[in-house]
């Protein structure tokens, strides 16, 4: 396996394990939700056009998109930083080859944010459609954080 097929390998799992994680317990659930609907909604939009952006170079390396995951995010070992540099290094390989993207389209449906605990951190759930050669469908369970007045992705706060 070369360097470069390494990297993107490494870059596709950063992305993987953000999608395939496992919210678990939130540590308890509160019947509100911190925040309001207009911030939620902010939220899981800028994250959905964030996902359907990373098959662009401007994707890859959107601060933006970046700015979504929590300082101290951290999902099946991946911080904030490494995937940071993760899209980083793929924005690279992008510009060498744009026809070798890893990243499928993905749309994202059916996102709710609950059960939130007293750290106004709650489970986001959402249908996560990749429609390349044929449709394929994951419902999946993360958790995201309620911080200074926004929401952002805060991870299973696990290594493997």
């Amino acid at each position: 396996m070369t360097a470069r097929q390494t990297l993107r390998l490494a870059t596709a799992g950063a992305l993987v394990s953000l999608l395939a994680a496992c919210g678990g317990d939130s540590g308890g659930s509160a019947s509100n939700t911190p925040g309001d609907t207009t911030q939620q909604s902010t939220f899981i939009t800028a994250y959905t056009n964030g996902l359907k952006a990373l098959n662009t170079y401007t994707g890859l390396v959107s601060s933006s998109f970046v700015d979504l995951f929590s300082d101290t995010f951290l999902d099946a070992g991946y911080t904030k930083a490494q995937v940071r540099d993760n899209l980083a290094a793929e924005a690279v390989a992008t510009a060498v080859a744009p026809d070798l993207s890893l990243f499928p389209m993905v749309n994202l449906s059916n996102v709710t944010i609950t059960n939130c605990n007293a750290a106004n951190v709650c489970t986001m759930t959402a249908t996560a459609t990749n429609a390349d050669v044929d449709t394929t469908a994951v419902t999946f369970t993360t958790q995201v954080q309620y911080i200074n007045g926004k929401y952002q992705l805060f991870g299973d706060q696990g290594s493997v």
